[in-house]
């Protein structure tokens, strides 16, 4: 379809980081994305680094449970609501679009701030489950102390409606800046991770990442190849290659040499970048 602006390819790079095995997120699903196709991706994520099971209710986190359109709507409100908190932004968002399939550009927003607020959940729940005790402690120990007679409060305090200092205001205002340039570096540091990885796929490299290897198995292969190298059984002899093609063959493993250099110095930066989103 000719003038299709294209606002699902930014949400496939923000997941993939995530590196989620389910659902697969096609331009198909993500041009109008159903509530199911929603669920299951929370579920994944949940699966994978249980970030927002905290927050949604146990018997909205089966997507056979959510089986009406008000039961819907309460699960995305609930995660909107939370990502707005979690993240300090006002998504332009309305749950019940969502269910309907309307306005999937502003749905493909929300689903790229549920991915890039994976490791502030994280950070929020541990911070929740850190505080609980603390705030248990506080609460018995207030039950043992009298509360304050009403005439010893006097002044300001005693107006429920007074407004805050005017420095309180100031700090809150550049707290709303520091976040905005926090999410902007956050989002810059995953799509610039993204780019990275389809970069690393569009190489021949065979890195055997998922492959599993024995330790000892390797160091008695290394073993094996120095002492070939310490006491050779066989009398080198030049090679028959013609002159020109060995050269061409030096050059081209000094260029590999380099490209592999630069891989890593990238990897380097783009590691030292998503640290830095969580210290």
């Amino acid at each position: 379809m000719s003038g299709e602006v294209d606002f699902w390819s930014a949400t496939i790079a923000a997941y993939q980081p995530l590196q989620l095995t389910s659902p697969e997120l096609s331009p198909k699903l993500l041009k109008r994305p159903p509530f199911r196709f929603i669920h299951d991706i929370v579920y994944s994520i949940d699966a994978r680094f249980a970030a927002y099971d905290h927050v949604i209710p146990a018997e909205l986190r089966d997507s056979a449970q959510v089986d009406t359109k008000e039961k819907k709507i309460e699960y995305l409100t609930i995660l909107i609501n939370y990502i707005n908190k979690l993240m300090k932004v006002d998504l332009d968002v309305n749950p019940k679009k969502i269910v309907s399939g309307n306005e999937p550009e502003k749905t493909n927003i929300f689903l790229q701030y549920l991915a890039a607020a994976v490791g502030y959940a994280q950070q929020d729940k541990a911070a929740l489950a850190a505080s609980a005790p603390k705030q248990k402690s506080a609460a018995s120990a207030s039950t043992s102390l009298s509360p304050p007679a009403a005439s010893s409060l006097t002044g300001p305090a005693q107006t429920s409606g007074s407004l805050p200092p005017a420095s309180s205001l100031c700090r809150k205002k550049s707290s709303l800046v520091d976040d905005a340039a926090r999410r902007s570096s956050h989002l810059s540091a995953l799509d610039e991770a993204a780019k990275f990885n389809r970069k690393l796929s569009s190489y021949s490299l065979n890195l055997s990442l998922s492959e599993q290897r024995d330790v000892r198995t390797e160091g008695q292969s290394i073993v094996r190849m120095w002492k070939a190298l310490s006491n050779p059984q066989v009398e080198t002899e030049p090679s028959r290659m013609p002159q020109e093609t060995l050269e061409t063959a030096i050059k081209r493993q000094i260029e590999t040499i380099k490209m592999m250099q630069e891989l890593l110095s990238e990897n380097h930066r783009v590691i030292e970048k998503l640290e830095s989103l969580v210290t």
